[in-house]
């Protein structure tokens, strides 16, 4: 301390001074000790001095570890941006050694086009000294061009002194790179994302313009089924009809010779509409236009009527038929007419292919624990090769072409057989040797529950045919003229009086002009159709109560609901049993008095 220093130099002072007659010994002495006490205080001092920069030293080592040699770029400008002080970190990124940065502008280090930016992120800096950052681009002398984050706070300065700014610099050029990639990968995927739409968008309308041609295609289909059912049943039904009028002797006696030609002409007329109606089947079944109609069946009788739809071609060639149903089946919900059509198609496969004197029959199992029941057909023929028992599934297919001309037929049974069976949720499989027979084993869902068979409805009598007084008058619409001639000819055999149309136009005119007791009319017509002749009639109050009966060759699915919904009374389809025919017709009528 100085007044210590002071004191020690008075003392020297003293200690070397001439003696005196005012300084005994004993002072002198005692100067002297003082003087050794307080130099050893001096040497204590200088030692502590002498720590405390040591102390100094280390902190400014420390300093240099953590400020110089840090992993971040610090700087330090003045007021004016001018670099202060700068770590090695700092001129590592900046490119220059520290030396050579000192009192230099870090504007010069800043990218030209991002000079406006650092001027604001300066200029927007709060003296408060809260800290602000940005992001800009800087060039290094080699004109490298690199992205830094300044983060950066203003430190007031002591008084008297100047306010200094520290910055901390942070390279961000390879985050700036992948996010510029992530922009890029997002701008690329935005791009194939809109591309993509755009095929789907164009998928899409091509899809719908195929869904468009595809209705129509399907529209143009069904239009062609349903003229190719009213073109080629109408001529058939004209050709039973006639064969049946004959038959009937509508048209005179017929001698033994021309009764057995009739009988040809009969079956030869069923083959053709059995094939149509196998064909229409087929072409209904593809397009999912066709629905079962499910009841209790009963599994006796169907399997009997479908052994005595073959029984005479079995006869025929000496074929013993026999039928095994399991012991307690009595029943099981199926579309009685489809069920009827599987077995009789199997059937008669059965027969064609089995030679003379062999054996045919259809056998009934069900399976409990699996919920089915089974229908076999199995024959003692010739058998089916393995390569072609899945492929005579097919339309239009048969095991070998030469036995189309040795059997006849067309290939269609069995691949509408296994369309039905589909349609009943069912399967069908085949087990056959050649030479040695075949067996065609169809399941269909069934359980215990179905086990049951309908109610048994006594059959209604049949009534013979009245016998007019006065005779009724019927209004007969028909474009085909053979079939107009063919009805009024046994209409007009039968009592009744006729007046014939050939378009709904006339049909209107008739029932206007001469109020008849019935009218028969074909639904396709040209001009006005059946349809809205059937509802021009039923809005006509003069008119509205006349019987209707729909007698048509058109019968495809959902006609018979369309004729009704119009107020047909009676839907036929040709062709028609002509006894059925009347008894329809006379009912229709009020009865004769007694």
């Amino acid at each position: 301390p100085p007044r210590r220093g002071v004191q020690i130099k008075t003392m020297l002072e003293a200690v070397g001074a001439e003696p005196t007659m005012t300084q005994s010994p004993e002072e002198r002495e005692r100067l002297i000790h003082e003087l050794h006490v307080h130099q050893i205080e001096l040497e204590l001092q200088n030692n502590e001095l002498r720590r405390i920069q040591e102390d100094l030293e280390i902190s400014r080592a420390r300093y240099f570890d953590l400020y110089d040699l840090a992993p971040v770029s610090y700087v330090t400008l003045n007021t004016e941006g001018v670099i202060q002080e700068v770590n090695f970190t700092a001129a590592t990124l900046l490119g220059l050694p520290r030396s050579a940065l000192l009192q230099r502008s870090l504007t010069i280090f800043i990218f030209p086009e991002d000079q406006d930016i650092y001027y604001r992120y300066r200029r927007d800096l709060d003296p408060a000294g809260r800290l602000l950052g940005c992001e800009l681009r800087m060039l290094r002398p080699d004109k490298a061009l690199f992205w830094v984050r300044l983060e950066t706070i203003i430190v007031p300065g002591a008084s008297g002194s100047a306010a200094t700014t520290r910055m901390v610099l942070s390279d961000i050029t390879t985050r700036v790179a992948a996010e510029v990639a992530v922009r890029e990968l997002n701008a690329t995927l935005e791009r194939r994302v809109d591309e993509r739409t755009a095929e789907l968008q164009a998928s899409e309308e091509r899809l719908r313009r195929m869904n468009l041609d595809l209705e129509r295609a399907l529209r143009l289909k069904d239009e062609f089924l349903a003229m190719m059912s009213h073109e080629l049943r109408t001529p058939l039904s004209i050709v039973l009809s006639l064969a049946e009028a004959l038959n009937e002797d509508l048209y005179g006696p017929l001698t033994a010779a021309q009764r057995r030609a009739l009988v040809t002409i009969s079956q030869s007329g069923r083959h053709l509409l059995a094939l149509l109606s196998d064909i229409l089947d087929l072409a209904r079944i593809a397009v999912e236009k066709d629905s079962l109609d499910r009841a209790p069946v009963d599994i006796a009788i169907i399997c009997q009527m479908a052994l005595l739809m073959v029984e005479d071609a079995a006869q025929a060639k000496d074929l013993q038929i026999s039928r095994l149903i399991a012991p307690g089946l009595v029943g099981l919900r199926a579309d009685e007419r489809r069920l009827m059509q599987i077995l009789v198609n199997l059937l008669s496969n059965a027969v064609k292919f089995t030679p003379a004197g062999g054996s045919v029959a259809l056998e009934v199992t069900a399976n409990v624990p699996r919920d089915h029941i089974q229908f076999s057909v199995w024959d003692s023929g010739i058998g089916i090769a393995a390569e072609d028992q899945e492929r005579i599934f097919e339309p239009f297919i048969q095991a070998d072409a030469r036995l189309a001309r040795q059997y006849g037929g067309v290939g269609l049974g069995l691949a509408l057989v296994r369309r039905l069976v589909e349609l009943h949720g069912g399967s069908i499989r085949l087990v056959s040797v050649p030479n040695q027979g075949s067996r065609f084993i169809v399941s269909l869902p069934w359980s215990a529950a179905e086990n049951s068979a309908p109610a048994v409805v006594a059959a209604p009598e049949v009534a013979a045919l009245p016998i007019w007084v006065t005779p009724p008058r019927v209004v007969l619409a028909d474009d085909h003229e053979p079939s107009r001639n063919l009805y009024t000819d046994l209409l007009t055999s039968y009592g009744y009086e006729v007046l014939t149309a050939r378009t709904g136009e006339e049909v209107l005119a008739l029932v206007d002009a001469h109020q008849p007791d019935v009218v028969i009319l074909d639904i396709q017509m040209p001009g006005m159709g059946g349809l809205e002749a059937i509802r021009r009639i039923r809005k006509n109050p003069a008119s509205a109560g006349v019987p209707i009966l729909v007698l048509t060759a058109l019968a495809m699915l959902g006609e018979h609901e369309r004729c009704m919904a119009a107020g047909a009374n009676v839907y036929l389809t040709k062709p028609a049993n002509l006894h059925s025919l009347l008894a329809t017709l006379g009912g229709l009528l009020p009865q004769p008095p007694g």
